[in-house]
């Protein structure tokens, strides 16, 4: 009988084990993250090369600039590239570093712009 206890609490301990590092090896896969100005709505996925998506409102061009305020880091504005209508990829990396940063994407269209921020968390 405590041979069966011993086994078990082994098998349950190599799975927390082995859960533990897959969920850290794979990570999780990353997630867009949505905001929503008074013209626009985006859809940003946190990867490089980083995606925006116009969901709402119709964009000739999108360019971003990312600043990670706990760093003091601000980098200058990436432009994109229109993959399809509505569909943005940017040009160059956007984020250097893991961690928390705010994201300021202009969206514009022949008679105004609009500055849409996004806050997320990259993983590296």
């Amino acid at each position: 009988m405590k041979r069966t206890y011993f086994l078990l609490a082994a098998c349950l301990l190599l799975s927390g084990v082995l859960f533990a590092v897959a969920t850290n090896w794979f990570g999780r896969a990353p997630e867009y993250v949505a905001a929503a100005g008074t013209r626009y709505t985006v859809s940003v996925l946190p990867v490089d090369p980083l995606e925006v998506r116009v969901t709402s409102g119709d964009a000739d061009t999108v360019t971003m600039a990312a600043v990670m305020p706990s760093m003091g880091h601000a980098l200058p504005p990436v432009d994109t590239v229109q993959a399809e209508p509505g569909h943005f990829v940017a040009a160059e990396e956007v984020f250097v570093m893991g961690g928390e940063w705010e994201l300021s994407i202009t969206v514009s269209r022949t008679g105004g712009q609009e500055v849409i921020t996004v806050s997320t968390v990259v993983d590296r």
